[in-house]
Order: structure tokens, then C-alpha cells, then sequence
């Protein structure tokens, strides 16, 4: 591990993933306690906050991938030299955000009660979804405008701003959760219903402060952003939207398929389902071990690219690759090794575990194939290529992992051990589609 750490490439990469690591590690760790606070309040509980997380994600990420638009053309224009131009890309995108925002967060909060019932057969998983779905929803506006930001900050190379706001929003994201699902310090015990309320607080919070925080910066007098003059321009704007669009139905391919892999998991029982968001939880302390480097990949390869350096951006992206198989094998490994120990963690219930405990095993295993497609699929799309990342998403996800997971869990009756065996096959396909395009070479001729 020491060797892979000395040459400059992994010090550029590592430079730009620490700070990263550290602010999905906060949020991490927030999902996690979630996750185990609501494991005590009952299985429907679990279940109830599992799929209403995936709803509103399915909105709520997708409309933030307009980030991955805004980080990649910043990026390029920084490596081009073009600091009035990353400035008004940041305006943009908050336009953007600010207005997209309000209508899905009112839309959402509105439509919660039809929402949840055509998910759930469970009267107290219905109750228990709607009230989470209707706060959560208007989590979405300020997470937008977080995004917003840190879009633009990854692209400049500056990842610690976005570690700082995510270390805050999360510490007071815990705090309002013990308070509100058990009614602590004075506050009714509100359940899940407390947990997506707890959400609301810390995103107002995370946003007000990156507000703050790119306003008290120097970098508000170089870049000049929130610039009256230039808050929006349309033809700035189409050009976010233009490598943004095809991210952000990509995600929605990627949040719409996991809700329906639950939905197909919750077939096989509740059990099964509850054991399943945990896995979801834990696949979020891999996530952040390699987005990290999918952040720091597509912020090189990007930058590279614009200082007209393509040979640089290639060896930027394997880099990147090796240290997340690494970070993401080690934790793979840990999961193979110690399964129940890991389900211990977030619930007591003993049907959960035990029907948990085996798959846990086969995740481990996933998260080699994952590392190669998080990471090189970001350094695609720094490139300019998040059409070509679309297509092979929607193709995988719609016609292979849904079709084999409802045919393998339902139809031949092997429940959740069917549904998981998909999910193998689906990151396989995607770490070697990803392999193949970006081995390839020909993003290197990109324009955007």
C-alpha cells in the first residue's frame, strides 16, 4: 500500500480525494447511525425509510448531477485559464438549482400520500413512508444549491470546502435525529417521521454555510460569481445542462433501478427488504472510499484536458483506479470476512441477520467491480463523455439487472439470494463496459 502512495500521479489524486473521503465519511457515518436509530424503532421502520430514501433520490440525486456538468466545464475552463467563465458557470447552475429545486420539493411534499401507497402492501410501512417522503422531498431544494456549489469548487481543485459544509450538516444531521426519532431533549418522539425532518434542518444548515463560505472566500473577487451581470446567461446555461442532462438521467437510471430492486426484494418479505437497505447503507462506507477518486479522477482528466495534456488525463484515470480497488477491496474484504458482525451493527433483529449474512458475502465481492465503474465512469464524464455513461447505464440497468432480478428473486423463486446474483452481474458488465471505453482513448478528443 506504501508503494502506491509516492509517485506524484497518487499525491495529485490523493490531494484531491482526502478531503472528499472525509466528507462522505461524515455523511456516511450519518446514514449509518440513521439506519441503526431506526433498526431500534422496528423493521417497518427500516423498511419504510429505505424505499422513501430511494423516491426521493431518484429526483433528488438526479437533479444534483447537474454538479457533474457544472465540475466538468469548470474544470476545463480552469485548465484553459478562463476565470470569468467558471464564475458564471457557478451562476448558472444556481439558477438552475434554485428554480428546479422549489418545484420538486413542493411537487414532491404534495404528492407523497399517492406516492408511497403504490410501493408498499404494509398499512404501517405506508404511514410510517409518508410522512418520510413529505419532508424528505423538501430536503431536495437545499441539497441542490449545496451541489451547486461544490460542482463548482471540485472543478477548481478545491474539495475541501464541500469536506467542511458535509462535517457540519452531518454532525447537526445525528444530533436532530437522536433528538426527533426518539424524542429526546425536550422534542416528541416522531420516529421515522423525525428522521426526515432531521434531514430538512442539516441541509438548510449545510447550505446556508456554503453560502457563507464562498462569499467570505477570495475566490469570490478572481472568479467573479453571484455577479449580477452574469447570474444568467442561456447559452452558458444549455451548455451545463448539455453534459449535465445525460448525468443526471444516468443517476435516475441508477436510483429508479435500485428502488425497483427493492421492490423486488420486499416481495420475498420484510426481512428480506430490511436486510437489504443495511446492505445499501454499507455500500455507502464503499462509496465514499472511492468517490474520492472518481471526484479527483474527473477533476484531473478535465483539467489535463484543457491544458491540451490528454496523455496526462489517461494516466490521471488509471491512477485513480488503482487507489479505489485498493480502498474498495480492502473494505470488500472485510465484508466477506465478517458478515454477521457487520449486520450487528444496525439491527438487533435476528431475522434481518440471518437472512443477511450470506449476501454480505457476495457484496464483498461486488466491490472490485464497483471501484472500476464508479471511478472510470467519472473520468468519462469529466472528459465530456456522460452521454456514452448514460447509454450503457440505461441498456444494463433495464434490460439485464431488472428483467434477471425479477425473473432469478420472483418468477424461479430464489428471493433474495436471485435479486443479489443480478446485482453481481450488473457491476461486472458495467466495470468492463467502463474498462473498455476508457481504454479505448477516444474521450480524449472531447470538446465541451
Amino acid at each position: 500500500m506504501t508503494a502506491l502512495l509516492k509517485g506524484p500521479l497518487s499525491r495529485d489524486i490523493l490531494k484531491l480525494a482526502s478531503p472528499v473521503f472525509f466528507g462522505i465519511l461524515s455523511q456516511t457515518i450519518f446514514y449509518a447511525v440513521d439506519t441503526a436509530m431506526l433498526g431500534r424503532v422496528g423493521v417497518e421502520a427500516l423498511a419504510a425509510a429505505g424505499l422513501g430514501w430511494f423516491i426521493v433520490w431518484i429526483f433528488g440525486s438526479s437533479l444534483m448531477a447537474v454538479e457533474i456538468g457544472t465540475q466538468s466545464l469548470v474544470a476545463r475552463r480552469f485548465g484553459e485559464g478562463d476565470w470569468e467563465a467558471c464564475g458564471g458557470l457557478l451562476d448558472n447552475t444556481l439558477f438552475f438549482s434554485l428554480s428546479s429545486g422549489f418545484v420538486f420539493s413542493a411537487a414532491g411534499y404534495l404528492l407523497a400520500p399517492v406516492i408511497f401507497p403504490l410501493l408498499s402492501d404494509d398499512i404501517k410501512i405506508i404511514q410510517y413512508g409518508i410522512d418520510y417522503l413529505k419532508y424528505s422531498f423538501l430536503s431536495i431544494f437545499f441539497f441542490l444549491i449545496i451541489a451547486s456549489f461544490r460542482g463548482f469548487f471540485d472543478g477548481l481543485g478545491q474539495t475541501h470546502l464541500f469536506m467542511k459544509v458535509a462535517i457540519v450538516m452531518n454532525i447537526s444531521n445525528i444530533i436532530f435525529d437522536y433528538a426527533l426519532i426518539f424524542g429526546k431533549f425536550g422534542f416528541p418522539r416522531l420516529e421515522v417521521k423525525g428522521a426526515a425532518i432531521a434531514s430538512l434542518l442539516s441541509s438548510l444548515i449545510g447550505a446556508a454555510y456554503f453560502v457563507g463560505l464562498s462569499l467570505s472566500s477570495g475566490f469570490i473577487r478572481r472568479f467573479k460569481y453571484l455577479n449580477n451581470h452574469t447570474t444568467f446567461d442561456l447559452p452558458v446555461l444549455n451548455s451545463i445542462l448539455r453534459l449535465a442532462f445525460p448525468a443526471m438521467i444516468r443517476v435516475f437510471f441508477i436510483m429508479a433501478g435500485l428502488t425497483s430492486f427493492l421492490w423486488i426484494v420486499g416481495q420475498a418479505g420484510n426481512a428480506e427488504l430490511a436486510a437489504s437497505n443495511i446492505l445499501m447503507t454499507l455500500s455507502s462506507f464503499t462509496f465514499l472510499a472511492g468517490y474520492g477518486f472518481a471526484v479527483a479522477a474527473a477533476t484531473m482528466v478535465s483539467q489535463n484536458l484543457g491544458k491540451g495534456n490528454a496523455e496526462a488525463a489517461e494516466r490521471y484515470g488509471w491512477e485513480a483506479v488503482k487507489l479505489g480497488l485498493v480502498c474498495m477491496g480492502f473494505l470488500g474484504i472485510i465484508f466477506i470476512l465478517f458478515p454477521e458482525i457487520m449486520l450487528e451493527l444496525f439491527t438487533d433483529q435476528t431475522a434481518v441477520i440471518d437472512t443477511g449474512k450470506n449476501i454480505l458475502v457476495l457484496f464483498g465481492i461486488i466491490q472490485f467491480f464497483d471501484a472500476v465503474n464508479l471511478i472510470l465512469s467519472h473520468a468519462l464524464q469529466g472528459a465530456g463523455c456522460t452521454k456514452w455513461v448514460m447509454k450503457a447505464e440505461g441498456l444494463v440497468v433495464w434490460l439485464l439487472f431488472l428483467p434477471a432480478a425479477y425473473i432469478l428473486s420472483v418468477l424461479l423463486g430464489l428471493g433474495l439470494y436471485g435479486a443479489w446474483i443480478s446485482m453481481f452481474a450488473y457491476s461486472l458488465i458495467m466495470a468492463l463496459s467502463m474498462l473498455w471505453k476508457f481504454k479505448a482513448g477516444k474521450w480524449k478528443a472531447a470538446e465541451i
